[in-house]
């Protein structure tokens, strides 16, 4: 069997730009046994923490001073975010009740790793006579573990890097336009590409008396969206002659959109600043294609695009502080944001003007 299911959920835990079969990476093929309703349901427990990581990276590491370039002045930056995931958010509690044909293999309720919660020794089973469609499959499915996720107990951080390269130009009145983006990348049946686009403008111009004290002062709002694809090709069967194929595309989205107000004060070749504003985040995840079911006495049925999940709640005020160090034209620069996962930034880049 292609381990595509297993690829499938590899996007979701290496960042975007790196590509990994670790066994820590499980096959979603059992799950999937259980029905398109119950494996999203599955699903968006595990993933939750990654999308709302995703999101909150998304929208940090725009800028590094409150002072706006010269008119055609410019800086190229590249950056990487890192969203951490908190204790809390590393494990999920599972319940039979909730869910119609999956179950625990022994008792009702268990605590199960997310894809940051590390292992598990808790197997899991398809009920016997679960319905899915119009078919009624008798037997209880063979036992099969519940999945597992990236042990992140020893690591200081743990959250999924987002990386960004970024141009910033002086355009008119004091106001910098910036552009940041990450060309579609295609390892194998994997693609992904991100795009973003923002604005700061000094605020300090418009209040009189306010151009006196002695820092700068910007608004900021900036939009960024990633987008990744990846080709499902699975075809499994059991013991009990129960065969599941999928033939498929799942469709990873997150998308933030930040809104600051940032001061900042350039002493000498360090510039602290700091920021207050607003994340708004959001994220999909969708799984397109045929999924086909059939019982062990051949009977079948084909189930369209099973996977449909919205993810919210990464949205959080947000504070920022860091400092930039600059040197000629070559600037350095780190910063921290306390919101729904507190997020480090590291930088680096040029500016001139």
């Amino acid at each position: 069997m292609k381990k595509s299911t297993t690829k499938l959920v590899t996007l979701l835990l290496v960042g975007l730009f790196t590509f990994n079969n670790s066994a820590n990476a499980q096959d979603f093929g059992e799950v999937f046994k259980a029905g398109p309703e119950d494996a999203e349901k599955y699903l968006e427990s595990y993933v939750r923490p990654i999308m709302l990581s995703f999101n909150n990276g998304l929208g940090s590491g725009w800028v590094n001073t409150a002072k706006p370039h010269k008119l055609l002045g410019f800086d190229l930056t590249a950056t990487a975010n890192i969203a951490n995931i908190p204790n809390e958010d590393k494990l999920w509690q599972f319940r039979n009740s909730d869910f119609t044909n999956l179950r625990l293999q022994t008792g009702t309720e268990a605590t199960l790793p997310t894809a940051v919660g590390g292992p598990t020794t808790t197997n899991l089973v398809v009920r016997g006579n679960a319905q899915i469609g119009p078919i009624n499959f008798a037997n209880e499915s063979d036992p099969f573990p519940a999945a597992e996720g990236y042990d992140t107990k020893d690591l200081p951080i743990a959250g999924f890097p987002v990386p960004a390269f970024q141009l910033g130009v002086g355009i008119v009145k004091n106001t910098d336009l910036k552009i940041r983006y990450v060309p579609t990348q295609t390892i194998d049946d994997l693609s992904i590409g991100l795009f973003g686009i923002g604005v700061m403008h000094d605020i300090k111009q418009w209040i009189p008396g306010l151009k006196l004290v002695p820092f700068d002062l910007s608004g900021f709002i900036g939009y960024t969206g990633l987008k990744a694809e990846f080709d499902i090709d699975v075809d499994e069967t059991d013991s009990n002659n129960y065969r599941y194929e999928a033939n498929g595309t799942a469709e990873f989205k997150a998308s933030s959109t930040t809104i600051q107000v940032l001061a900042s004060k350039k002493i000498a070749i360090l510039t602290p600043y700091i920021g207050l504003g607003y994340n708004i985040g959001g994220s999909s995840f969708k799984v397109n294609g045929d999924f086909t079911y059939t019982d062990d006495m051949g009977q079948s049925v084909t189930i369209e695009d099973p996977v449909n999940l919205s993810f919210d709640g990464g949205s959080s005020p947000r504070v920022t502080i860091g400092a930039r160090v600059k040197l000629l034209v070559l600037t350095l620069h780190a910063d921290y944001s306390i919101q729904k996962y507190n997020t480090f930034t590291l930088g680096a880049g040029i500016s001139v003007r």
